[in-house]
């Protein structure tokens, strides 16, 4: 009898282990197979892309959870967000093991223009036969252990980055190329269900597949609010500092001591550039230069989190003539760099951090979600600064979202979900709205492990979560050219 007991415990053991073990290639092709494989794909914002996969992972079985990259593996990031802008996560999901391809590419718009503008899109490839290198260690949340999961880098990719034409739409070799890749890589899926946006796609030009989509898809809210901020280099911040009469040195970069610009000083240095400068603009904001160079660090015009910047800052499409940042440009003392992913942006103003004299000042805009303090090396030298001297950390420098949450903190956008009408019925179909349900309606212990700087918005029908705390008292309502009201 207490053999058959000791049997029947290692047989649990056993089971366990293989449970606690995240999903292999092997596992993915042997469920194809079987009949028991699900695949789905989605596109869109990068700025949200941890919050997103912690969605998914809530529908995952404990410990199944494996995240896949095209990133080198000589890349030593591990973090959803800092992972390159091909992405896809696996998991077991009842008795089936579930796929998600994730494409960030040129961020929130194109979760819309395969369907608007026919744009192709490339992704990482099919995974059951994926020659990519495990690494020796894996992603591992702190704050919830439900999220750690096997990392796999160096995975083949199929397809290339987008490239655009000068009125932002996809270049006809570029979508040729992408479409011959994707049909060359049968076993994952051919097209995207749709995804997520920051902002609505009104917020985005016709021309390069934005205004109405209803024809295409079905657009919704997402019911989670995301706060941005202002990210600037370390040597802009202390200097920042220094012309504010603020000390502090060394490794510390306190919420309460971090410098402040006012909206219209930031709207300044990302709508006028020269023209401000050369009108000494400038030197109420940094004072006497030292022949330092000021480098914006924007998104592409398809990105959300600059069509964010765009409403908040200059008023963009909202006021009908808010203007858009200058195009890009690499000489001068005011340059523009345009950047595909959040993480482009950020190992860009850590470059500059790290950069001799001349090239030191960079400033960008950059979801809270993002996190400098745990980050790697390559993705770190960047640091948010006060929007008229509130801080998005201010009272709660982990989650980053109190601020926000009780409307003390301005820059603050609703998000957006779309699947498409031609998503295919059942998982693919259900996937998007799935990871909604997720985010949008946590248990009452799980409302502090709501991803870093997402708020709940009130309307959305939560009432286990602390209003002015995690879930927000205002809302425009899904319309982010509206004024926030007080809704709780």
């Amino acid at each position: 009898m207490k053999i058959n007991q000791i049997a029947m415990a290692l047989a649990a053991l056993s089971v366990s282990t293989l449970a606690a073990a995240g999903v292999t290639p092997a596992q993915i092709e042997t469920a194809r197979g079987a009949g028991t494989l699900d695949q789905a794909w989605i596109s869109g914002a990068t700025a949200p892309t941890k919050s997103i996969y912690e969605g998914w992972v809530k529908g995952c079985q404990a410990g199944t959870g494996s995240i896949f990259t095209s990133q080198a593996a000589s890349n030593t990031s591990l973090t959803p967000g800092s992972l390159g802008n091909f992405v896809a996560y696996a998991c077991t999901r009842g008795t089936r093991i579930s796929v998600l391809y994730q494409t960030l590419d040129g961020g929130s718009l194109n979760a819309f223009t395969p369907f608007t503008k026919g744009t192709k899109l490339a992704r990482v490839a099919y995974l059951g036969n994926a020659s990519c290198t495990k690494m020796a260690t894996g992603y591992a949340d702190a704050t919830n252990t439900a999220n750690n999961a096997d990392v796999y880098k160096g995975c083949a990719q199929t397809g290339a980055a987008v490239v655009v034409d000068a009125s932002g739409v996809q270049t006809a070799a570029s979508n040729s190329a992408n479409a011959a890749a994707i049909a060359a890589n049968p076993l994952a899926p051919q097209q995207t269900v749709g995804g997520f946006s920051d902002v609505e796609p009104a917020l985005f030009s016709t021309t390069i597949g934005g205004g109405n989509v209803s024809s295409f898809g079905n657009v919704s809210n997402a019911f989670i609010g995301q706060a941005f901020g202002v990210a600037v280099s370390t040597p802009l911040y202390r200097k920042l500092q220094e012309v504010q009469g603020i000390s502090e040195s060394g490794t510390a970069f306190s919420a309460a001591l971090a410098p402040s610009l006012t909206k219209g000083q930031v709207a300044s240095i990302l709508a006028e550039g020269a023209a401000v400068q050369t009108a000494e603009s400038w030197l109420p904001i940094i004072g006497e230069d030292n022949g330092e160079k000021v480098i914006i660090q924007r998104r592409v015009d398809t990105s959300g989190t600059q069509a964010s910047s765009n409403a908040f800052f200059l008023g963009n499409p909202c006021l009908g003539s808010g203007q858009l940042l200058p195009a890009n440009t690499t000489t001068g003392n005011y340059q523009v760099v345009l950047n595909s992913g959040s993480s482009n942006v950020k190992t860009n103003i850590t470059t500059a951090s790290n950069a001799a004299a001349g090239s030191r000042y960079a400033i960008g805009v950059l979801s809270l979600e993002n996190d400098p303090t745990v980050e790697n090396a390559a993705n770190s030298g960047y640091r948010f600064i006060k929007i008229d001297g509130v801080h998005p950390e201010a009272g709660d420098s982990s989650n980053a979202r109190l601020a926000a949450a009780s409307g003390l903190y301005p820059f603050h956008m609703e998000m957006k979900a779309f699947v498409a009408n031609t998503a295919p019925a059942g998982f693919q179909r259900n996937i998007v709205g799935t990871i909604v349900n997720a985010l949008k309606n946590p248990t009452a212990a799980a409302c502090a492990t709501l991803p870093r700087g997402l708020t709940l918005n009130p309307d959305g029908g939560n009432t286990t979560c602390e209003a002015g705390v995690v879930k927000a008292k205002f809302t425009n309502f899904g319309n982010n050219c509206a004024p926030a009201v007080l809704y709780e």
